[in-house]
């Protein structure tokens, strides 16, 4: 059996998928090249295999190593990419989203009240927190904060406790900082 894992063709975002090939659960290359098209996010599927710089073409089984790293591709051409940073996950805290159209919107609103003296316009959005265990950061939940469930200090982190289902008695920032009450 040979542990191996497979990288999408110059998606440094792509975290990875870890596989054991063996001779038992893949007969063929064909038929491994089908479970990768239903794992990797490729729109044609994954129709080649390369070595992580893309020079040499894998097109049989035996040519796999073990704990070796591979890119698949829907096309002959391989765009290369860096394993080190393809391999590191990075933390939930460094995730970054698009910024939406309603947020956008409220953007805009604000910088219309700012430029016009406008102060009538006001438009709330809900603000998201995303809390996670100390010491576990797989175990996390998103919060939307709203007058229901952050009336108090105390209220807050009963609701968290209850959503985390592990006892919340203190909340600090990502860089250490510890929430206070106000």
């Amino acid at each position: 059996a040979k542990r191996i894992c497979f990288y999408k063709s110059g998606d440094p975002q792509f975290n990875g998928i870890k596989m054991v090939v063996n001779s038992r659960s893949y007969k063929t290359f064909d038929a491994l090249l089908d479970s990768l098209s239903k794992r990797v996010p490729l729109p044609f599927g994954v129709r080649n295999i390369s070595t992580p710089r893309g020079r040499h073409s894998i097109t049989n089984l035996e040519d796999l190593e073990d704990g070796k790293s591979y890119i698949c591709s829907q096309q002959r051409k391989m765009k290369p990419i860096n394993l080190e940073q393809a391999s590191r996950r990075p933390l939930p805290w460094q995730i970054s989203r698009p910024v939406s159209a309603r947020r956008r919107a409220v953007q805009l609103a604000r910088d219309s009240e700012a430029g016009h003296g406008h102060r009538d316009l006001r438009v709330t959005t809900p603000r998201k927190m995303l809390v996670f265990k100390n010491g576990d950061v797989r175990l996390r939940r998103t919060i939307v904060l709203g007058k229901k469930n952050s009336q108090t200090f105390e209220a807050f982190l009963d609701y968290i406790s209850e959503l985390m289902q592990y006892p919340v008695l203190k909340l600090y920032t990502t860089d250490g900082r510890k929430v206070r009450r106000k």
